[in-house]
């Protein structure tokens, strides 16, 4: 494993993995979080159903113990008792109370009301006992002989075309015997007059109570004015014990509890996922950096030991032609002519390669000083090639030159030269077998370009996004071979960026490869 997978992993065990565990913990955390919350709150809404449910029936079972004193108070089956008529008049909600004295033989049946129509109405629907229901009424009778007073809601008829609710429970009357009780209620007047207030004083800014009709599911009572919610809407509902067709609801003022709870999660995910991308691409952005400081260690490692063996054989040859020189071990003229000639070649060498080596160093430093001047790219180059002709023509090249006799370019001449010296020097590197040159000349826009073309191995695509690098050498296929310092290309491209020019390249492996400089344009 190479130190950049190496550095990767850590990265993503010491950084990545913690991260995203701890997001998929504190993920989970919210799911129970946001499950407990939701319990406790549904826990509490159904305690504050249950507190209406209980006052219902705690009225109710008021309203048994005064029909149960007007009963044993009673003298007179035909008259009114006083504490059944204070009910009557204080409970605009109920309609009728009745009495049934026996449930053998013939029942003597007392019906008390304020209206006379009324109590001829419900005399009338008691002689009819479908209403009743005996299973019910029996285990009344069984939880009133065991001490408890128990209440059941009956579907008996109207008595006055009205909504009613029978309440049927077991009393004593003044002989201590058990009898059938029960009231006759207007149901959603017993909502409004009753359940009401209770609902309003549990209500106040925070909740939402009302109450609905099942079988049409049409709002009965509502603590807000204007509310148009129906039962689905509602956050928690419970039936109402004394009124099987009409349900109890509850909800928050405002947003519900479960919009809270998703709005709560969407906005810690949202969190978690911002702090897990930022994180990613931090850990990204630190392995890039890693990454290309490793590269140009290693790059800078490749310079040196590349620079070293570029320097060591013209150092070599020099010394050694030197020292043959000096001993006179060389009799002919010619002989030692040769040795000059190498002697000053491997010099000329030499001092070429320390003079791109002093002139990255001025560049990367930002210390060369350019002087642009308007350029006949034309002359310019033609007279480098004037210079390197016997130096091609000895390497076995063949070359061709299109120019534009009206291109005019700004730039600096020493650094022009240079850049198109190490264009040349490349291609003659790497042309391999085809041993050919095309320099070309053209205009595009506001800018001049000069291409450097060469028919040799070409560079592949991977490694064409590094040729620019500093010290970067392609370690593999054909290129790898060739001696460098890994500085040319680099060096190139500093210079045309310090003079607001620019580099491109056109490659393909065994096809060649063509550099093109772009240079600001200037009038002829």
């Amino acid at each position: 494993m190479n130190v950049t997978r190496k550095i990767a992993l850590l990265l993503a065990v010491v950084f990545l993995l913690p991260a995203l565990f701890f997001s998929g913990y504190e993920l989970s955390s919210l799911n129970k979080d946001e499950a407990m919350i939701q319990d406790v709150y549904n826990k509490q809404l159904e305690a504050i159903l249950f507190s209406v449910n209980q006052y219902s029936d705690d009225a109710i079972n008021r309203w048994i113990a005064q029909v149960q004193a007007g009963v044993e108070s009673r003298t007179d089956s035909s008259t009114l008792p006083a504490s059944i008529a204070k009910l009557l008049e204080l409970n605009s909600a109920l309609t009728a109370v009745f009495v049934i004295d026996t449930l053998a033989g013939v029942p003597r049946q007392n019906v008390y009301t304020l209206d006379d129509k009324i109590t001829r109405d419900v005399t009338a629907l008691l002689k009819d006992t479908s209403w009743q229901d005996p299973g019910k009424i029996h285990q009344l009778m069984n939880y009133q002989r065991s001490g408890f007073q128990k209440v059941e809601a009956l579907d008996g008829p109207s008595p006055n075309d009205e909504p009613a609710q029978w309440i049927v429970f077991i009393i004593q009357d003044a002989e201590q015997k058990p009898c059938v009780a029960g009231t006759v209620i207007q149901p959603e007047l017993f909502i409004e007059d009753l359940i009401g207030p209770r609902l309003q004083g549990i209500a106040r800014d925070q909740f939402v109570l009302s109450v609905i009709r099942k079988s049409t599911s049409a709002m009965v009572y509502n603590t807000v004015a204007g509310d148009t919610a129906r039962l689905p809407a509602e956050a928690l509902t419970k039936d109402f014990w004394l009124l099987p067709d009409y349900a109890l609801g509850i909800r928050s003022q405002g947003p519900s509890l479960q919009d809270v709870v998703r709005d709560r999660t969407l906005t810690n995910m949202g969190l978690l996922l911002a702090v897990d991308i930022i994180l990613i691409l931090a850990v990204i952005l630190v392995y890039r950096n890693i990454k290309k400081e490793v590269q140009l260690a290693q790059n800078k490692s490749d310079f040196v030991s590349n620079v070293s063996h570029e320097i060591r054989t013209p150092l070599a040859l020099i010394s050694m032609f030197a020292e043959t020189l000096e001993m006179g071990r060389v009799k002919s003229e010619e002989k030692k002519q040769e040795y000059y000639g190498i002697i000053h070649k491997e010099a000329h060498r030499l001092s070429g390669i320390v003079n791109k080596i002093l002139n990255f160093s001025q560049a990367e430093a930002n210390k060369k000083v350019f002087h642009p001047v308007r350029l006949h790219p034309d002359t310019e180059i033609r007279e480098i090639l004037k210079t390197y002709d016997f130096h091609l023509a000895n390497k076995g090249f063949t070359y061709t030159f299109t120019g534009l006799a009206d291109l005019y370019v700004r730039a600096d001449r020493e650094a022009f030269i240079e850049t198109v010296i190490n264009l040349i020097d490349n291609a003659v590197k790497y042309s391999g077998e085809t041993k050919r040159i095309e320099i070309t000349c053209a205009r595009s826009g506001s800018t001049g370009q000069i291409a450097v073309r060469d028919f040799g191995i070409g560079i592949s695509r991977q490694d064409q996004r590094h040729v620019f690098d500093k010290f970067y050498r392609v370690s593999s296929g054909n290129l790898a071979g060739t001696r460098g310092t890994g500085l040319g290309l680099s060096l190139v491209k500093q210079l045309m960026v310090a003079q607001g020019g620019d580099i491109t390249l056109e490659s393909e492996p065994g096809k060649g490869s063509t550099f093109t400089l772009t240079f600001p344009l200037e009038s002829p």
